[in-house]
């Protein structure tokens, strides 16, 4: 889809809720930002959790520094991004695009939504969820998985028409996947009880002698070090699309085994071999069991089977990038945003006014815990949605706490740390906590 030079992309999201939709919204978001690209988040309520109009980022994506707004501008030259379990919505020129995350929530909520009108028809009228026969000509669809091309190729959607759109396991994962130490790997099982788990409960039923390790209530750090010590993951859910558990657990070191549900049932979205995919319908329980013991003392091989599905993921960020690119017809790339790393004070407003006309890159961000707090204030500082800015000419400055810093780094939007005389111990301390190569520190006295 064409952007032009005031072109907007609002992303529809479901506010103050994390799960793998949000998170790839985010995800979305934060890249389009790298490319210069005008883009809000639209954050609607859901059907589980209070909404909270007045802060609708959910903690997990405050990270992402996403800008967001209540409601779209109507332009032709403008793009709404909706997941498929959305109602329709951006108005009547806008460009609208479906995003094909979750089959199933499609199916669910076009359920959900009818059964509440067969219980009272005449409450509310029906809502403007797509359908595929007499569909808008004009909403292009992508796909985040395999999957749901095929469902949506199934549906009347020509091949040539349907975009794929992906995503990537959370960074955290993937920046620890090659500190993952195979030789401390234990004899354990990891599962998640929120899929599949009348399949799991069976099993445990059928193997008490087996050790199994539920994953909930956990941090994301949590979940990774769980990951990383347990030498099988295992998910019998119905993987509405490519889940990112499977995916975050292969780049943890575990053997992967699903079932052959939704997503999992195809070799393009889970591209492990068969003899660690079980159809929990015609398969015998004893099957699994088996396997998980084989796997226990066949680690190792076990293991090397799985290598493209590990490559793929440690790939898949690179791939997504790639995707987005191609999506939007980004030809131009602006100049690296720039952190200053010194904190609220002199030495940043100093280098402010040195970067001012520099056309190689674009001051973004201040680095200091302190002043990116609800508390701080100074006459310039302005705070916008819970966000606090340094008052000057356009772009704003955004104030942010190292840890969002460091992450941002990591996702690519900030591209490069600059500091005005710096000491040794502040140059040592940058590297060290950002991880940061010597080319992306800009140093001036």
């Amino acid at each position: 889809m064409k952007l032009y030079p005031d072109s907007k992309v609002y992303i529809f999201c479901p506010g103050n809720i994390q799960t793998g939709g949000p998170e790839l919204c985010h995800q979305l978001a934060s890249q389009l930002i790298t490319f210069g690209v005008s883009v809000f988040m639209v954050y609607g309520a859901n059907s589980t959790i209070p909404f909270n109009p007045d802060d609708p980022v959910h903690d997990a994506y405050k990270k992402y520094h996403v800008p967001y707004v209540l409601s779209g501008e109507d332009s032709s030259k403008n793009i709404a991004i909706l997941p498929e379990a959305f109602i329709l919505q951006g108005g009547k020129t806008i460009r609208r695009v479906i995003w094909w995350m979750s089959v199933d929530n499609y199916l669910k909520t076009i359920l959900r939504n009818f059964q509440l009108l067969l219980n009272s028809p005449l409450a509310n009228p029906v809502p403007n969820l797509f359908f595929f026969r007499n569909a808008d000509k004009n909403i292009k669809h992508w796909a985040q998985s395999e999957y749901a091309r095929q469902f949506l190729e199934l549906n009347g959607i020509p091949r040539n028409e349907i975009h794929m759109v992906s995503d990537y396991p959370n960074l955290f994962f993937l920046c620890r996947a090659a500190h993952v130490d195979l030789s401390a790997k234990k004899n354990f099982v990891a599962f998640n009880p929120k899929k599949g788990f009348e399949v799991t409960r069976h099993l445990i039923s059928l193997a008490p002698d087996i050790d199994w390790r539920p994953i909930e209530n956990m941090t994301t750090e949590q979940v990774q070090e769980l990951l990383a010590a347990a030498k099988i993951y295992i998910d019998f859910g119905e993987h509405p699309g490519k889940d990112r558990l499977p995916r975050e657990a292969t780049l943890s070191g575990c053997v992967v085994i699903t079932g052959k549900r939704g997503a999992a049932g195809n070799d393009v979205d889970y591209n492990i071999p068969a003899e660690f995919k079980f159809d929990e319908r015609t398969t015998s329980p004893q099957a699994v069991i088996d396997k998980i013991h084989s796997v226990f003392e066949n680690f190792s091989e076990a293991h090397a089977a799985q290598k493209s599905f590990r490559e793929r993921e440690l790939n898949a960020r690179k791939n997504f990038i790639a995707q987005v690119i191609d999506a939007f017809e980004i030809k131009n790339f602006p100049p690296p945003a720039v952190a200053f790393t010194q904190g609220f004070g002199e030495k940043t407003f100093l280098l402010a006014q040195k970067f001012s006309e520099r056309k190689d890159c674009v001051p973004r961000f201040i680095v200091d815990d302190e002043a990116a707090s609800e508390k701080f204030y100074d006459e310039l500082v302005w705070r916008d949605r819970n966000r606090n800015f340094l008052l000057g000419e356009e772009p704003l400055l955004e104030i942010i706490t190292r840890d969002d810093a460091k992450f941002l780094y990591q996702e690519g939007r900030i591209k490069k740390f600059a500091l005005l005389k710096p000491t040794a111990d502040e140059l040592d301390a940058l590297k060290n906590f950002y991880a940061a190569d010597d080319a992306d520190i800009m140093t001036l006295n």
